[in-house]
């Protein structure tokens, strides 16, 4: 048997901080990643004097903050003659900029705009440094010219059969020619497809890629490359858009209507919003590109703060009615059995999956799981299974009367599939959903099936475009739905060939076949647009949502209703809840103008700082979340 060593104690030694005996005449004012929400100010260091040359704005450094070494971003240069007694920096984490002037303006501006910690947006916009990427290179003087810019704001529209991709790469590369341009996509799908369709159609053109798809190390060597100004053009998701572009001259963003450019994370700032900030600020052109504008787009566009640039198209757009709930009316079988013969068609479903809720077939009582979720049907084949703690019930029994048998409610793609062979069999059908996304189809005679942002391209365009149960699209409970289903349908009927139809199963009043047949979806955001006025809803008025368990979101609603009466929240605001949103919590949304907006953000950001240095729970709450429901 061996012997055991016996254990030893590790000495371990303090390393000992570098003592400076020399320091610049100028201090270094840095914003601190503290950590604490109130701690969001700016702090003061000394800078010694070897590290004179090197501590200007955006570079990154070590600083110590109470009893700790914290990360800090330089802010500017002051003197420190008058200042108090202060600390030094320790070192500098890299010698070059991260962030260029104006991005650290607009980041405060934003952390005013949003209520939060810059150091919050800062991690947004910096990606995680990763110092093999920083090997060779020196911080270098930019030699970059800035040129007069005029600027200008513009939506464009796509056309039918349109290539949205080609078209956004001809004119980021014309825009290039006068200027750094940033161009900001939903997801890293749009980026493979806007880098595909760059190689595939444009001479070599160096374009930087800033989006999660990418590993740690080669982000943070685009993001250097792109602070370096090594390159004109950057293609990116949302965080892209607080990107340090030398001589910015160009925005664009491509189909803005995507919850994608919300941020998750707190303090769920969009792209939209700090894109229009950014080009007020640097004096910089905005082109959103889209096939149907957010009503935030839509309010600039009516108030000619945006202009429109569209051509005038047309399509054979046709509404059919569902009389008794049926898949597919009566009259839509021959259009669809001519297009068939034609070509490809395309069948735009609302979801996926096959069947999204049950209930019993013999007393309709709802089918939940023992945990209080609701049971739906992956497929037709699949038990049912419960959405929130997916537990799947081979040998399901309602609870109430023991039948066996369920009735299955909200049609999925996979049952449209099932319905659809029945229907028209001999047909192929192809899926393309979820997981299982299809980038382009073959031109033959095929039935596509796809839930929106997952329709496959066509060489030529398809026969017919077919949208099912339109009226789900339209349905959803929260404030965004019609500016949702808008751009869904119209990206779906843009794939339809020339002489193609696109076909709709809804309610003949609904005016969006009349809207896709002027190829105009002004025609339903306006009308949007006047509902939201004349209830008070973004985007004419700022939102605010706030979550808190069930008791203190009764104290909070009440404080905020007594705030309005004594003036310290504008006459303007409109208090909604609380409204439970599970067992143990609730929600409240503020609601104010836009011109009294300011007070009640700064009146929330007060309210969460005192909760902060009081050091009780902090405040959850997320001004002009993407929908309110």
């Amino acid at each position: 048997m061996a012997q055991v060593k016996p254990l030893r104690l590790k000495a371990q030694k303090s390393k000992a901080r570098a003592i400076h005996h020399e320091f610049s005449a100028d201090a270094v004012r840095a914003v601190v990643d503290t950590g604490v929400f109130h701690l969001d100010g700016f702090y003061d260091y000394l800078v010694p004097l070897e590290l004179d040359q090197e501590v200007v704005p955006g570079v990154r450094m070590l600083v110590p903050f109470a009893n700790r070494t914290l990360e800090a971003i330089a802010v500017e240069r002051v003197s420190a003659s008058g200042l108090k007694v202060l600390k030094s920096i320790d070192s500098l984490i890299a010698p070059f900029p991260l962030l260029s002037k104006e991005v650290l303006d607009l980041i405060f501006e934003c952390a005013k705009r949003w209520a939060s910690h810059p150091y919050d947006l800062i991690k947004s916009a910096v990606p995680p440094r990763a110092p093999s990427a920083e090997k060779g290179l020196e911080a270098k003087a930019s030699q970059v010219v800035v040129t007069k810019k005029s600027a200008r704001s513009v939506y464009y529209q796509f056309s039918p059969g349109e290539d949205e991709y080609h078209s956004l790469c001809a004119m980021a590369i014309k825009a290039s020619k006068t200027g750094g341009v940033l161009v900001l996509v939903p997801d890293e799908r749009d980026v493979d497809a806007f880098l595909i369709s760059l190689v595939n159609n444009f001479d070599d053109v160096k374009v930087a890629r800033l989006d999660s798809s990418l590993t740690r190390t080669q982000r943070y060597a685009e993001y250097l490359s792109v602070a370096a100004g090594d390159v004109r053009i950057v293609i990116g998701t949302r965080s892209a858009v607080f990107a340090p572009i030398h001589n910015l001259q160009t925005i664009f963003i491509h189909r803005e209507t995507s919850e994608s450019f919300y941020e998750v994370r707190t303090p769920g700032w969009n792209a939209r919003d700090v894109a229009l900030i950014r080009c007020a600020n640097e004096g910089v052109s905005l082109v959103v590109t889209g096939y149907s504008p957010s009503a935030e787009v839509a309010r600039l566009i009516e108030n000619k703060r945006i202009s429109v640039s569209l051509r005038k198209e047309k399509l054979n757009a046709t509404a059919f009615t569902q009389q008794m709930g049926e898949l597919l009316p009566n009259r839509i079988f021959p259009e669809i059995r001519e297009a068939l013969r034609k070509g490809a068609v395309l069948f735009l479903t609302p979801r996926k999956g096959y069947a999204a809720a049950m209930t019993c077939s013999k007393c309709r009582n709802e089918a939940l799981c023992n945990c209080g979720g609701k049971l739906f049907k992956k497929s037709a084949r699949s038990a049912p299974q419960c959405a929130l703690c997916s537990k799947e019930y081979v040998s399901w029994k309602c609870t109430w009367c023991g039948g066996d048998k369920p009735h299955l409610l909200g049609r999925g793609s996979e049952r449209f599939a099932q319905e659809l062979g029945r229907a028209f069999p001999n047909i192929p059908i192809i899926s393309s959903e979820g997981d299982h996304i299809l980038e382009e189809v073959a031109p033959r005679s095929s039935m596509v099936i796809a839930t929106p942002g997952a329709v496959p391209k066509l060489q030529g365009g398809y026969s017919a475009v077919v949208v099912l149960e339109a009226n789900r699209y339209f349905a959803q409970v929260d404030l965004r739905a019609h500016e949702r289903a808008r751009a869904q349908i119209f990206h779906a009927a843009s794939r339809v060939s020339p002489k193609g139809k696109v076909l709709i199963v809804i309610d003949s009043t609904n005016p969006i076949s009349a809207s896709l047949s002027r190829w105009s979806p002004s025609i339903l955001s306006m009308r949007d647009l006047k509902d939201r006025e004349e209830a008070g809803f973004p985007p004419y008025f700022r939102a605010i949502e706030i979550l808190a368990d069930r008791d203190e979101s009764i104290l909070f609603s009440n404080g905020f209703k007594k705030s309005i009466l004594e003036g310290r929240l504008p006459s303007s605001t409109k208090v909604l809840g609380p409204a439970l949103t599970t067992d143990d919590n609730a929600k409240i949304i503020l609601l104010a103008s836009l011109s009294d907006s300011p007070k009640l953000v700064e009146f929330v950001h007060e309210f969460a700082r005192k909760r902060s240095v009081g050091k009780k729970s902090a405040l959850k709450f997320r001004v002009d979340p993407y929908a309110l429901t």
